[in-house]
């Protein structure tokens, strides 16, 4: 009996803790949610209970602050830097992988290398390159530095290592060209390493801030982060809007990962169908 009632008050502690800990992690999403209906007084009183300011919320968000354009700035950016990021980078993690030669760790070295300069170091080249190129203020500069990622090509050079060699020897066996293995062959059954690295780069380029920032010029090619640092950057901070635009910034991310979840869990253990 004694062990029964140590076991069930260890489980209810337990299961306390891990109540308190979901509430304050849940807490800044439901404040976040409770801001949109709140006038700017009473967001910084702190009011927990929903208002009625809404509506009106809303329609500075549209229209005051043009929360549609940004938004589908931040989304075109987002899903082009996926597609092309998920190309590029997986053609170089199975290259690096599958096809051995003398300089390819080497390499490998190199790039994995870049990953510990930081991203304020190679800003002022970088300006003065796309500067060069006629690409500042344009969605181009902020996707084409994105689509290359070295840890993408880490983490799925990881899983390609997975992929069994002998398959990709039948198919050749069978006449296929080397394009035709990797496209009909191998990424098919690397469905959720590609998910998951869909799911980094687009993070990364959601909530890019300091990049665009610099080479973003004209109101109307801003994103939402840009968006919501004018809206605190004003005079008057009008917080129910800003909190509207703040909740419509994460739908794509909750979406995105849901959605997702198991593909993501999957291609971080490294899974091969």
């Amino acid at each position: 009996m004694s062990t029964v009632r140590k076991w069930s008050l260890a489980r209810i502690i337990s299961i306390i803790i891990l109540l308190l800990a979901a509430a304050i992690s849940i807490f800044p999403f439901y404040w976040m949610v409770i801001g949109t209906t709140l006038n700017p007084n009473d967001v910084i009183k702190g009011v927990l209970t929903p208002g009625k300011e809404f509506m009106l919320n809303w329609k500075k968000a549209v229209s005051t602050y043009n929360l549609p354009l940004y938004f589908l700035n931040s989304l075109k950016i987002a899903v082009l830097t996926v597609v092309l990021g998920l190309i590029v980078n997986s053609l170089a993690a199975f290259g690096f992988e599958k096809y051995p030669s003398k300089a390819r760790d080497k390499v490998f070295n190199i790039l994995l290398l870049t990953m510990i300069i930081p991203q304020i170091a190679i800003v002022i080249p970088m300006f003065r390159l796309f500067a060069f190129m006629r690409l500042l203020n344009t969605h181009a500069a902020i996707i084409l530095p994105a689509i290359m990622s070295p840890f993408i090509v880490f983490f799925m050079r990881q899983n390609f290592q997975m992929f069994p060699t002998e398959i990709m020897e039948a198919a050749r066996v069978d006449g296929a060209s080397e394009f035709s293995i990797f496209w009909r062959i191998v990424s098919p059954s690397m469905q959720a390493t590609y998910a998951s690295a869909a799911i980094y780069l687009f993070l990364g380029q959601w909530n890019s801030y300091l990049w665009p920032l610099i080479t973003i010029l004209s109101e109307n090619m801003k994103t939402l982060p840009l968006t919501m640092s004018s809206v605190m950057g004003a005079y008057t901070i009008e917080y129910g809007a800003l909190m509207v635009i703040v909740c419509i910034s994460v739908l794509p991310v909750l979406i995105l990962f849901l959605s997702m979840q198991k593909q993501f869990v999957a291609g971080l253990l490294g899974s091969i169908k």
